[in-house]
C-alpha cells in the first residue's frame, strides 16, 4: 500500500493545475528550478527532481497564505532537496510567484513562528515544531489529515513539547507524537533514519530541531577523499565552510539552537569546534581556492585536522559509531532531549518505558477508532466504557505499551505483554490509569484462579491492586485463545526507582541540605517489613528462579506529605502483582515445613534490607533491622486478626476451580501457616536478626521439594497436556 505522501502526489498530478512559469533560484552554489501547482486555494511548490528523491529526507515547508501575504486564503506546501532554506529563503523574500509579500523587518519572525518545517521519512511526513506555536501546528496537521487526506499515522509530530503532547493526549492521539526509543536497537534504527544530505555526498545525522550533526566517522571518510577524490573533497569542504546565497555565515558558524549550529561537529564540548577545528577548515578552504595549497598539502593538512578532531572528542568512544556511548549520546541530541537534561543523565521522558499505541478519539463518549488500532486495544477501550457510571462519559483515553526487560530488544512495538490505559471522564477531575496484561496461561479456569487469589488475599489485608478479567477474548492464531486482565495502577514507585530527592534532608527554608534524612530511611524500612509480611502470607514462590519475588520491583511505595515531619514521608506499600502467590511447593502442615519457610523467606528479606542499608548508610543495619521487623510483625498480626474475626468465611471459601490448580489445599495451608507464623514470631525475629548481624554471609536456602510436591507437579503437567489437546480439538471443530 502506498504511503499517504505518494498517494497525495498522485492525486496532485491528476487534479492540480500547474502554473505556466517556472521559478529559478540559486542555493548551495547551484541553480534550483521550481514548479507550482494549485489545488483550490492551496498551492504546492516542488523543486525539479524531488518527485523521485523523496526518500532522501525531502525537506517540506507548510504555511498559511495569510501569514505570507495579507488577505490571502489557503495554504502553501513546498518540497525540496537540501535543507529547508532552499525553499524558505526565496519564499520569504517573495521570489515564489505571488505567494508572499513580507516587509523586511518582519521576515525573521515569520520564518521562525509562521513556517512549519518537516521531512519525508520512510514515506511519512515528520513535522518539526521548533518555535511554531502549537495552535498553528494543530491547524496545519488538520489541513493535512482532513483536507489533503493524509492518514493519521503518516503525519508524525517529531518534537515532544509539553503543549503539543497535552493537545494530542486529549484527543487520544499521543501515539502520533514520535515516541522516544528505549532499547539500543530502537535508537540505532532512529539514527539510521535520520541520515540526510544537504547538497553534496556528505551525510549528516539530522535532528528534530534542524541541526545537522557530522560524526567523526563521517568526517574521517570525508578527510580521506583528499587523497582519493580531490574534486569531491573540495565540494564537501565548500559545503561546510563557504557562505552561500542568502546566508550571512557558513553552515559551521550559522547559529541554530542553544549554542548549536546548522552543521555541528558531533562529540566535542560546546564551543570547542568553533575555537579549534572550524578555523583550520576555513584556512584550508582559503588555501585551496587561492591555489596556495596543492592536493598533497591539502591531504596532509586535513589528516592533521582529522587527528585534532579525534583528540578533542569529549569521550574516545564517540569516534566509534557502533559504541553504546555514541548511540545513546547522539540519540538524545537528535531528539532534542539534550536541551532538557539537568545535570548528569537524561530527562525522565527519555527513561520512560511507555510507548503510545493507536487508540480512539472519544466523541460524545463514543470511541472513533484510529487507523492501525488492534483488537486488543479495542477491547481495552470498550471495557473502559463499561466501567463508567450512569451519565458518565470518557473524555479521552490513550493506550500505551509498557516496555519491560522480559519483552526483549527484538519484540516489535505492539506485541509486548503489558499495556496501560490512561483515561479521563467528565465526572473526575484527574486522569485515572489501568494496567492491562495477558494471563500467563491459556488453560481453562486460569483467569478465575488469578481473580480468586487476588480477592482472597485482599480480604486478608494484602495491599493488592484491583483485578478484573476483560469481558472478551482475543484470538491469536488458530484454535488458541488468551484472556487478558486489567488492574488499577499502584500509586508510587518501586524501591529502586524512588527519587533521590525524597531522601534528602529538608533545609530550614525549604531547600535541601547535604545528607539523607534518617527518619525517611527508617520509615521506608518499616514499610519494607510490611511488604515482606504480605509476601510471606501469600507464599510467593517461583519454582524456576527459586525466588519469592521480593525486592524485585513488585512492591510499590507511596510517599505523601507528613504534617508532623513537615516533609514528604513514606506512607504505604502495595503489591502490584499476584504472580507466584500460593506457589510454595510443600503444603504439609508440619513444623519442619514452617522451618523451611522461615529459612527461605527470611534469607531473601535479610539480603534485600542489607542492600538497602548499604545504599542509605545514615542508619546502622541492626537499627534498620528493628524497624523492618516492626513493620513485618505489625502487618502479620493485622492479617492474622482479620482471619480470626472471620474464620468461617475464610475457611469455607471455595471458588470451585479446576482441581489441577490445587487451590483448596494451598489456601488452607496459607491460613494455617499464617496463624503459626504469628505464634512463632520470636523464632522469625531471631532468624532475621541473626542473618542481618552478618549480611555478607547471608545465603538463600531453596526449599527441598518433597515427593508429594513433585507428584502434584507431574499430575498438573499431565492435566495441562490433556487440556491443550482439548482446546485444539474444540478450536478445530469451530466452537
Amino acid at each position: 500500500m502506498k504511503s499517504s505522501v505518494k498517494q497525495f502526489l498522485a492525486r496532485l498530478r491528476a487534479e492540480a493545475v500547474c502554473r505556466r512559469n517556472a521559478v529559478t533560484t540559486r542555493a548551495m552554489g547551484r541553480c534550483r528550478h521550481f514548479r507550482a501547482y494549485d489545488l483550490g486555494e492551496d498551492t504546492f511548490v516542488f523543486e525539479k527532481g524531488v518527485w523521485t528523491n523523496l526518500d532522501a529526507h525531502a525537506s517540506v515547508l507548510l504555511a498559511r497564505k495569510g501569514d505570507l501575504r495579507h488577505g490571502a486564503h489557503g495554504h502553501v506546501m513546498t518540497v525540496t532537496t537540501g535543507n529547508h532554506s532552499v525553499a524558505a529563503l526565496p519564499l520569504i523574500q517573495g521570489q515564489f510567484w505571488d505567494l508572499s509579500r513580507i516587509a523586511v523587518p518582519k521576515r525573521g519572525d515569520v520564518m521562525t513562528r509562521a513556517i512549519l518545517c518537516g521531512n519525508v521519512v520512510g514515506g511519512k511526513l515528520e513535522l518539526s515544531q521548533r518555535d511554531v506555536p502549537c495552535r498553528l501546528l494543530v491547524e496545519l496537521d488538520d489541513w493535512l489529515t482532513k483536507s489533503l487526506k493524509f492518514t493519521l499515522g503518516d503525519v508524525v509530530m517529531l518534537e515532544r513539547t509539553d503543549e503539543t503532547l497535552e493537545h494530542y493526549r486529549r484527543k487520544g492521539m499521543e501515539w502520533r507524537v514520535k515516541p522516544l526509543a528505549w532499547t539500543e536497537r530502537e535508537m540505532t534504527v532512529a539514527l539510521r533514519a535520520s541520515r540526510k544530505r544537504i547538497s553534496t555526498g556528505l551525510t549528516y545525522y539530522h535532528s528534530s530541531r534542524g541541526v545537522h550533526f557530522l560524526s567523526y566517522a563521517d568526517f574521517h571518510k570525508f578527510a580521506e577523499l583528499a587523497a582519493t577524490d580531490f574534486a569531491v573533497f573540495r565540494e564537501q569542504l565548500r559545503e561546510l565552510t563557504s557562505v552561500f546565497e542568502g546566508h550571512a555565515t557558513s553552515f559551521l558558524r550559522q547559529p541554530k539552537l542553544h549554542g548549536h549550529h546548522e552543521v555541528e561537529l558531533f562529540g566535542m564540548r560546546r564551543g570547542v569546534a568553533i575555537e579549534r577545528v572550524v578555523p583550520e577548515l576555513e584556512k584550508l578552504m582559503e588555501g585551496i581556492v587561492l591555489r596556495r595549497t596543492s592536493q598533497e598539502e591539502a591531504a596532509m593538512r586535513i589528516a592533521e585536522i582529522d587527528a585534532l578532531y579525534k583528540s578533542l572528542l569529549s569521550r574516545p568512544e564517540l569516534a566509534d559509531e557502533t559504541s553504546n556511548a555514541f548511540i545513546e549520546t547522539l540519540y538524545i541530541h537528535l531528539t532534542g532531549e539534550i536541551y532538557s537534561v539537568m545535570g548528569e543523565g537524561s530527562t525522565p521522558a527519555f527513561d520512560d518505558r511507555r510507548t503510545a499505541l493507536p487508540g480512539a478519539t472519544f466523541v460524545d463518549g463514543r470511541p472513533v477508532f484510529h487507523p492501525g488500532v488492534d483488537a486488543r486495544s479495542e477491547v481495552l477501550l470498550s471495557n473502559i466504557r463499561a466501567l463508567m457510571s450512569k451519565d458518565e462519559h470518557v473524555e479521552y483515553a490513550n493506550v500505551y505499551e509498557l516496555r519491560t526487560d522480559a519483552d526483549g530488544d527484538e519484540r516489535p512495538i505492539g506485541q509486548g505483554s503489558t499495556r496501560e490505559i490512561v483515561y479521563k471522564s467528565d465526572r473526575r477531575p484527574v486522569v485515572a490509569s489501568l494496567v492491562e496484561k495477558r494471563l500467563a496461561h491459556s488453560g481453562r479456569g486460569y483467569g478465575s484462579y488469578v481473580i480468586a487469589r487476588v480477592q482472597a488475599f485482599t480480604s486478608l489485608g494484602v495491599g493488592l491492586a484491583e483485578y478484573r478479567l476483560l469481558r472478551r477474548r482475543i484470538t491469536h492464531g488458530r484454535g488458541a485463545f488468551f484472556d487478558y486482565f486489567i488492574r488499577t495502577r499502584c500509586e508510587g514507585e518501586p524501591l529502586a526507582d524512588i527519587p533521590a530527592a525524597y531522601f534528602q534532608m529538608a533545609g530550614e527554608f525549604g531547600g535541601a541540605e547535604a545528607g539523607e534524612d534518617p527518619q525517611v530511611v527508617a520509615a521506608l524500612a518499616f514499610l519494607m517489613g510490611d511488604a515482606a509480611a504480605q509476601n510471606l502470607a501469600m507464599k510467593k514462590y517461583d519454582p524456576v528462579a527459586k525466588t519469592c519475588h521480593y525486592g524485585t520491583g513488585k512492591e510499590i511505595y507511596r510517599f505523601g506529605y507528613d504534617i508532623k515531619a513537615g516533609r514528604l514521608m513514606p506512607k504505604a506499600v502495595s503489591c502490584c502483582s499476584v504472580r507466584g502467590s500460593l506457589g510454595w511447593p510443600d503444603v504439609s502442615l508440619t513444623e519442619s515445613n514452617l522451618d523451611a519457610i522461615c529459612r527461605f523467606y527470611i534469607s531473601f528479606y535479610a539480603k534485600t534490607l542489607a542492600a538497602f542499608a548499604k545504599k542509605h548508610p545514615v542508619i546502622t543495619l541492626p537499627v534498620l533491622g528493628e524497624r523492618f521487623f516492626a513493620g513485618f510483625e505489625f502487618r502479620l498480626r493485622a492479617m492474622e486478626w482479620q482471619f480470626t474475626i472471620q474464620r468461617d468465611a475464610f475457611e469455607d471459601f471455595n471458588p470451585n476451580l479446576p482441581p489441577k490448580y490445587g487451590f483448596l489445599a494451598k489456601w488452607h495451608f496459607v491460613l494455617w501457616s499464617l496463624e503459626r507464623h504469628v505464634r512463632r514470631i520470636n523464632v522469625l525475629r531471631h532468624a532475621f536478626m541473626e542473618r542481618i548481624a552478618n549480611p555478607d554471609a547471608v545465603e538463600v536456602e531453596t526449599p527441598a521439594e518433597d515427593m508429594h510436591a513433585i507428584e502434584d507437579a507431574n499430575a498438573t503437567s499431565v492435566l495441562n497436556a490433556l487440556e491443550d489437546i482439548e482446546i485444539r480439538f474444540i478450536g478445530e471443530s469451530g466452537e
